[in-house]
């Protein structure tokens, strides 16, 4: 049952990451009267249209251009093209130009400017509203067998993370399966659970939104476990007062959903498994904590 149950977990898991990887979002695509971003020189009439975008992999195409226009990029987030409306107010009393803007997060966005004078310029900035941010998230873990644990999480829309629980107990004394059935357990007490687990793997970005200060991520990876009860017998003196029984080591694979609320709250919820010695035991999370966003913190525009 309890396998069943993971599945399903895995199942869901696997269906949102699909959902993810074929969603695309909108471009905003806005024109901005600022002008003291980039050197704006222009002489003889000619018009200047600029983007400005931080998207990844932002692919712009004038579908309109005249055979002496080209649109040029400058370093890593600046587009020019510069225009000598002359020639199409002469023909056609108007001069404009269309766009095509697309990026592998987002579907196709067409844009055609308002009328262009001479002198003009255009600047416009190109933006993901749900742009998953480049964030670090430190969450305290609260387990069902391990009691602790701590998960660092970071990256962008793809990043990694790393895991590690613990519980107040290692195995000591006997393990019970070696215990004859002389011995007397009857009066064994359970002190606590043996937990220790060391996981990493992936995070992937699955919903943001940036009207709601809300983004949604799924964790799935794997590592080392190992599970098992300690006891102690009270009524034995001698050898055998203590023992542990259900020992598990082996793989641990660990998938989880973490939400992050307010651009800074995280919240998860998720399982594992460990698999070792012909046993299976199944693990449950609970987790808390903060997500710090590294563009605003350290990188300057």
């Amino acid at each position: 049952m309890r396998q069943s149950s993971l599945f399903r977990i895995i199942f869901l898991a696997l269906l949102m990451m699909h959902i993810v990887l074929i969603q695309a979002q909108t471009l905003q695509v806005e024109l901005s009267p600022d002008k003291s971003k980039v050197d704006r020189s222009v002489n003889n009439g000619t018009a200047t249209i600029f983007f400005d975008s931080n998207v990844e992999d932002l692919s712009i195409v004038c579908t309109d251009q005249n055979p002496d226009e080209l649109i040029q990029k400058i370093g890593t987030k600046f587009w020019v093209m510069h225009i000598n409306p002359k020639k199409d107010i002469e023909l056609d009393s108007v001069c404009y130009r269309s766009f095509l803007l697309n990026s592998p997060l987002s579907a196709e966005y067409q844009l055609t400017t308002p009328d262009i004078g001479y002198n003009q310029v255009l600047y416009y900035t190109v933006i993901l509203p749900n742009q998953f941010p480049t964030s670090l998230s430190v969450e305290y873990l609260f387990t069902k067998s391990g009691k602790h644990g701590i998960r660092i999480s970071f990256g962008k829309r793809i990043g990694g993370y790393f895991s590690y629980k613990w519980g107040k107990y290692e195995p000591s004394g006997n393990n019970v399966d070696n215990i004859t059935t002389d011995g007397d357990l009857s009066h064994a007490k359970l002190l606590g659970k043996i937990r220790t687990s060391i996981t990493g793997g992936l995070r992937l970005g699955i919903l943001k939104s940036t009207k709601y200060k809300f983004g949604l991520y799924m964790l799935a990876g794997g590592g080392y476990g190992e599970y098992g009860r300690q006891w102690v017998n009270p009524t034995r003196l001698e050898n055998n007062i203590y023992f542990y029984s259900d020992y598990i080591k082996g793989f641990d694979g660990e998938i989880a959903l973490q939400c992050v609320l307010k651009n800074w709250l995280t919240l998860s919820v998720g399982g594992d498994v460990i698999l070792g010695n012909g046993r299976v035991s199944v693990d449950y999370q609970l987790g808390v904590g903060i997500d710090l966003n590294l563009d605003k913190l350290l990188i300057k525009r």
